[in-house]
């Protein structure tokens, strides 16, 4: 993932969490996202972690071994990033705006939290991980951008997807890791 942000000259990348729990290298994983300063949120599995001591994988459960700067990485996550970026208001979120484990799809109806987030706040685009499935959303007051997730375990959805919103055009494209090409034939433009 990170090479086909780089390749494509990405300048700043965020994490929507879930670092741990679901690759065999927790501690690359964080290491590399910390070395890169990419700021991230936490995460559902990031937070089992540090509350069960414990994370999961293709057979359950198992107790977590982490090394000690993971382990203060993890407890250092906030649970939302906010930030002004290409004049807009952007926030990051693992599930949604009130849980890690809330589930935002385009299958429903958004839920209560989101819509208090655009109807309260100033925010224009929502970042959101957690359901694994690429989306973008577009409404009256805002965008919802899923990148989908990078790694998954066996018997889990995942996308191995990336996004990029390109800030001149403030366009939105989703590639696929495995083959670098783009999952949508065409940006969707957050503007219009």
């Amino acid at each position: 993932a990170l090479r086909g942000l780089d390749s494509r000259g990405v300048d700043q990348v965020l994490c929507a969490g879930d670092l741990v729990g679901y690759g065999d290298q927790p501690d690359a994983a964080v290491a590399l996202l910390r070395d890169r300063a990419i700021p991230c949120v936490r995460g559902n599995h990031d937070r089992w972690a540090l509350e069960r001591r414990q994370v999961i994988g293709p057979r359950g459960w198992k107790p977590a071994v982490l090394r000690d700067d993971t382990w203060e990485f993890l407890r250092a996550l906030p649970t939302s990033d906010r930030r002004v970026w290409a004049g807009r208001v952007l926030a990051v979120h693992h599930g949604s705006p009130a849980s890690d484990t809330e589930y935002v799809t385009p299958y429903k109806p958004l839920p209560g939290s989101v819509e208090l987030c655009w109807a309260e706040g100033d925010t224009q685009v929502l970042i959101l991980g957690h359901t694994h499935i690429p989306m973008i959303d577009r409404g009256p007051r805002g965008t919802i951008i899923n990148p989908g997730s990078v790694l998954g375990v066996p018997g889990v959805q995942t996308s191995y997807s990336f996004a990029i919103v390109d800030s001149d055009a403030f366009a939105v494209r989703v590639f696929d890791i495995r083959t670098g090409r783009e999952i949508r034939r065409d940006p969707v433009f957050l503007d219009e």
